[in-house]
Parts: C-alpha cells; sequence; structure tokens
C-alpha cells in the first residue's frame, strides 16, 4: 500500500473507533455531544514525508537550517475565512469564531475524507505534529524551531520542551505533540518538492 493510501486508512480507521466510542459500555443512550477529535499524521517513507488530517491539528516541517513551513491547513472557520480572501490570517484569528472547526473524526462528522500531502525535502530536519495546545501559542514555524533548537538529535526532549512551554503559555487546551526526526538520503536537489492531494 503507498503512502497516500496507507494515511487514509489510517484516517479511516480513526474515524470508526472514535465514532465507536458513543454506546461501546452497552448503553445506547446517544450522547447530547458524542466524543469527537481531529487528526494528523505523518509518514517518513524513503526520501518523502507524507501528512494527513482533518480538523485543526497541524504538522510542521522544521529544518535545521533555514525556514520551515506549514504543511497542513486549518479545517476552521477561520482558515475558511482566509483561504475566500474574506479575512487576513490576523483579522480570523482575532474572531469569536476561529477556533470553531469544520471537519472533525466522531459519530456526528459528514463525509470524513482527509486531507493529503506529501514532500520531499532535501535537507535534514524533522516533521512536528501538534494539536491546537502548543500551535495556539507558538503558531509561526520560526517560534517552533526557535523553541527546540536541538529537535533533531533529541526528539524525545524536545516534544519535553514544547509541551512545558505551552503549559507555561497558559495550557488551555489539551497538548499532543510528536517529533519526528527526517534525513534525506539521496544528495541534496535544488528545491523540495511537493504534491497535494485530496
Amino acid at each position: 500500500q503507498d503512502a497516500e493510501s496507507a494515511t487514509r486508512t489510517a484516517a479511516a480507521r480513526a474515524a470508526e473507533a472514535v465514532a465507536g466510542l458513543v454506546g461501546g459500555d452497552g448503553d445506547d443512550t446517544q450522547p447530547a455531544e458524542p466524543p469527537s477529535c481531529t487528526f494528523v499524521s505523518a509518514l517518513v517513507h524513503g526520501d518523502a514525508v507524507t501528512v494527513g488530517w482533518i480538523g485543526d491539528s497541524r504538522a510542521y516541517w522544521l529544518p535545521e537550517s533555514g525556514e520551515g513551513a506549514r504543511l497542513t491547513d486549518d479545517d476552521s472557520w477561520a482558515g475558511q475565512m482566509v483561504a475566500s480572501g474574506a479575512l487576513t490570517e490576523e483579522e480570523a484569528e482575532r474572531h469569536p469564531n476561529a477556533h470553531v472547526i469544520t471537519a472533525w473524526l466522531g459519530a456526528d462528522a459528514v463525509d470524513v475524507e482527509p486531507h493529503v500531502h506529501t514532500l520531499t525535502p532535501d535537507t535534514p530536519g524533522v516533521i512536528l505534529v501538534c494539536s491546537d495546545g502548543l500551535w495556539n501559542y507558538f503558531p509561526e514555524p520560526a517560534r517552533l524551531a526557535e523553541a527546540a533548537p536541538a529537535a533533531a538529535s533529541e526528539p524525545l526532549e524536545a516534544a519535553r520542551t514544547l509541551t512545558r512551554l505551552a503549559n507555561e503559555a497558559g495550557g488551555r487546551d489539551n497538548i499532543t505533540v510528536v517529533v519526528i526526526p527526517f534525513r534525506p538520503h539521496t544528495p541534496p536537489s535544488a528545491q523540495p518538492t511537493q504534491e497535494r492531494s485530496r
């Protein structure tokens, strides 16, 4: 199974698991708000990385040198407003509806379909996947890289550091952080290539 298919399969299985939490203990009553969550994954394969997501959990590319990049687009009210050109990112993030998500996993989710993005970085670095409990406080790749400069050599310590910093900044939401080192096997080329598919 190729990486993009594997990512879609993982998202579908996660969706089934979350939807199955309703009534899973033998209780047939439906909660007013069924369990739900967002989804983000990263799969390193050869010299490529494939990320998939549903909701507003994010993946970032943080190279050892140079500028990083956000690899995901939030499924949120703010994300829609920015994508449509109705608001700037700063304006959208200040709105009370900014973090209302428009796609999620759960029994009440409709048409769950992950976004998939494959890239082939040509330099060493890390893939950071995280929930909004971290990126609410550190939304820019440069700030994340600055907060954990040794992430490639000490990924677990970097994840602990970022979690601690998010807690110190307020810790108002759940904080999930995973740091995945990446080192290409082929000689560096001029630019990494990126492909997007729905």
